[in-house]
């Protein structure tokens, strides 16, 4: 197992070493830096996050609300992904923290599609370039396809 890993590592540094030159790599390095700096405070929170809400989300809660896949099991975590939005890093572990409290795989499905798409912030930015009414709309074609994505994937995750 960790000499396939070792090998594809040494073939990944003969590669870069072949193709690319010092300079090269030195900046693709300090930006890999930089990017490391800045994903792991976010990913930190988000473990940190999630730990706190497994702990005092009670199971019994996720599982009558959200732990089947009906319409409104479907909606409520749509709702809570575009109220309550968490960066891509946060979302995972929180993802994890609702399978584990019982949330069904539709509706995590539907959470995990809409909290990326829609924000409470970037819909009030969207109103101010679009209007009210096709926001309303586009906020709307949002939810609708996002619950029906997560209806079809719980479908076909009980198959």
């Amino acid at each position: 197992k960790y000499a396939i890993v070792l090998l594809l590592v040494g073939a990944s540094a003969g590669i870069v070493r072949k193709l690319f030159v010092k300079e090269e790599v030195r900046s693709w390095m300090n930006e890999t830096w930089g990017f490391t700096k800045t994903i792991t405070p976010l990913l930190l929170a988000g473990v940190f996050v999630s730990g706190m809400v497994k702990v005092l989300l009670p199971q019994e809660f996720v599982t009558t609300y959200v732990g089947s896949n009906t319409l409104s099991a479907l909606i409520i975590p749509v709702i809570f992904g575009v109220l309550v939005y968490f960066p891509t890093l946060v979302e995972v572990p929180m993802a994890k923290v609702f399978l584990d409290l019982g949330m069904g795989k539709g509706p995590l499905m539907a959470y995990l599609l809409a909290d990326p798409v829609l924000s409470l912030p970037s819909i009030l930015v969207v109103s101010k370039i679009m209007g009210t009414k096709r926001t309303v709309a586009y906020v709307c074609l949002i939810i609708v396809f996002t619950v029906t994505g997560g209806y079809l994937f719980g479908r076909i995750s009980n198959l």
